[in-house]
């Protein structure tokens, strides 16, 4: 994987988790209006029950209309606590699930800064080696310039084999003694 593609892997990832955050927080946001809406129905719906009910019940007799009101009290009493049983529930619902949601950001937001530091961290490891493979190359590119250096003055110079594994060198006698104690002396080059 070069440089490139890692560059967009990264952008692509901090892509998705900028959505996937946003995303979480519009549910929240969804959440505790739902829950705002639910709570002011659960509060209005018993009075407008009872609102109903008393100008049902007025339009009846006195004595009639106190025994339907009677007869009516316990079953709106009753669906009242069921009311509340029920609103209570799902506002533990809505606190749980926005719980939830908090927990999902927290561990999304994890998983991004995880990827963010194995992607620097892969970075820092490919350049790192690198640097170690170009210095290598450099100290092999050196040491093979000065074998062509000298397989090029081997190639110039009048050397033949004589014999078996021997050389034989055409070498200028007139010349100074070279190396230690003037040992050798410089091979005239080929015509």
């Amino acid at each position: 994987m070069d440089e490139r593609q890692l560059e967009d892997l990264i952008s692509k990832t901090a892509l998705l988790m900028e959505r996937y955050q946003r995303l979480c927080t519009e549910m929240s946001e969804q959440q505790t209006q739902l829950s705002a809406a639910l709570n002011g129905l659960t509060q209005s719906l018993p009075g407008q029950l009872r609102d109903g009910t008393d100008a049902a019940i007025a339009g009846l007799s006195g004595e009639g209309a106190a025994a339907v009101k009677q007869a009516l009290l316990g079953p709106v009493s009753a669906y009242e606590q069921q009311l509340a049983a029920s609103a209570d529930h799902v506002g533990r619902s809505i606190d749980a699930l926005s719980a939830e949601v908090k927990r999902l950001q927290l561990a999304s937001r994890g998983v991004l800064w995880k990827s963010l530091a194995i992607t620097v961290a892969a970075v820092a490891v490919l350049l790192g080696g690198a640097v170690w493979l170009g210095g290598r190359y450099q100290t092999e590119i050196e040491r093979s310039q000065i074998e062509a250096d000298l397989l090029r003055a081997y190639n110039r110079a009048d050397v033949v084999l004589c014999g078996k594994e021997q050389l034989c060198a055409n070498v200028e006698t007139r010349g100074a003694g070279m190396g230690e104690n003037g040992r050798y002396r410089v091979v005239r080059p080929r015509q």
